[in-house]
């Protein structure tokens, strides 16, 4: 399951501890949705970084044929 999440091996390995303690279930509900919050964050702020490159590659693509309109449009 923490494979399907895309959790690193540390995080998972935090996972499997906490349900291999002898702790309450209250205290290994809390350990995994810190665990998920993280990863969480991590994958929020990677999509916001993918966000601003695609921007970007559109802008590059409605310059290059704007650009390329002007070129035919000499022809």
């Amino acid at each position: 399951r923490a494979k399907r999440l895309g959790l690193s091996l540390s995080e998972a390995k935090d996972i499997i501890d906490v349900y291999d303690s002898p702790r309450d279930t209250g205290a290994q509900l809390r350990k995994f949705l810190e665990v998920l919050g993280q990863h969480r964050q991590q994958l929020e702020d990677r999509m916001a970084d993918l966000q601003m490159n695609l921007d970007e590659v559109r802008e590059h693509e409605n310059e290059a044929r704007q650009l390329l309109d002007k070129v035919d449009g000499k022809k």
